[in-house]
């Protein structure tokens, strides 16, 4: 039996019990997965798939067979094309109604909401963006709701500030609005993966931010060229230090291999490395194991005497992406600090939608 899909994002589901009975001696053989109840997929082209695509394999046909449904939260967020921890995709979450069933089971966990709003994004119905980003940031870590609110506002180019005050005005009264705001507070556009808004995001639990993010410097070989560093910190004796995550998604993403091979991806990296060590500052380098492993990245830190009594008080917060200097769409201005005028510029940029002033 082959499997066939209807599109190259769906998963392949049985249609009686005797085709379910025969997929699962494959599964039993090896040679096939089911990763969900009646979906399956050839072992080795799912071994190929990041955890990211898997769930985006399983939502799109789970949205397929049951048109009514509507993700949210975690689900949603990897819609939206938004970095999710891989640990948060164990699970599929689904938007309930008031008047619907709200029993979660091993593979689905079921959101009680009042409202249930929704948007169709690659031919599946999700709940809208900032409502997404909204309802993740109440229940994730500091470091896995980073990974999200940075990415939000990396993709709409927007400030922090704007998102503080989605988060306080649509999330009003909810339990959990109070963690968002916290993660809200210390979101920033130019962390470039999910990874290095995570890692920052130990760093702020362990009382040691960064002074700046993604910082521009000339190439000490190549004067015409800038390279950028993922972290910046300041000590108190005016030594700089520079914080570098080593990821497996630039040797592994297409988005950022460009299509080079791996060996020129390596041989570059390196060049990078030795150019980055050349600016006679020391380098910690780290990677997404160490910020798995509770402590370590305060440990290679601390070697390079970055300490919490040792660094300097100014963050990356300074120099952050600010709000606009003036109204756009209003006249006369209206102060950027003013939250009506944030919100409206949101409702006119098309971030939210619908009458909220």
């Amino acid at each position: 039996m082959m499997l066939k899909t209807s599109g190259d994002a769906m998963l392949f589901r049985p249609t009686t019990r005797a085709e379910k009975a025969a997929l699962r001696r494959r599964v039993q053989a090896g040679e096939l997965v089911e990763p969900f109840p009646c979906m399956f997929e050839r072992a080795d082209a799912w071994e190929q798939l990041l955890p990211d695509q898997r769930m985006r394999r399983i939502l799109s046909t789970l949205g397929a067979s049951r048109p009514d449904i509507v993700f949210c939260s975690y689900s949603a967020a990897v819609i939206h094309r938004l970095p999710v921890s891989y640990r948060l995709l164990s699970r599929v979450h689904v938007a309930a109604g008031t008047k619907e069933a709200s029993h979660n089971s091993h593979h689905i966990v079921r959101h009680r909401m009042a409202r249930v709003p929704s948007v169709e994004v690659d031919g599946v119905r999700v709940t809208p963006l900032v409502d997404t980003v909204i309802d993740c940031l109440i229940t994730a870590s500091l470091g896995d709701g980073l990974a999200i609110a940075d990415a939000f506002l990396r993709q709409l180019d927007i400030e922090r500030e704007l998102l503080v005050d989605l988060v306080a005005v649509l999330g009003a009264a909810r339990r959990g609005v109070a963690r968002a705001l916290y993660t809200a507070s210390w979101a920033d556009g130019r962390s470039e993966s999910g990874g290095e808004s995570i890692a920052r995001g130990v760093m702020i639990e362990e009382g040691i931010v960064p002074a700046d993010l993604q910082v521009s410097f000339t190439d000490p070989v190549d004067r015409e060229s800038t390279m950028r560093g993922d972290y910046l910190f300041r000590l108190l004796d005016g030594t700089q230090v520079l914080g570098e995550l080593d990821g497996k998604e630039k040797y592994v993403n297409k988005n950022m291999t460009g299509g080079k091979p791996l060996s020129t991806i390596l041989l570059e990296e390196r060049k990078r490395e030795s150019h980055l060590t050349m600016l006679g500052m020391p380098v910690v380098r780290f990677t997404m194991e160490d910020v798995w492993k509770k402590g370590r990245v305060k440990q290679l830190l601390a070697a390079a005497g970055v300490r919490p009594d040792t660094i300097a008080a100014d963050t990356y917060l300074a120099t952050a992406k600010k709000p606009p200097t003036e109204n756009p769409y209003a006249a006369p201005a209206v102060a950027p600090e003013d939250i009506a005028f944030r919100l409206r510029r949101a409702l006119r940029k098309g971030i939210i939608a619908g009458p909220l002033l």
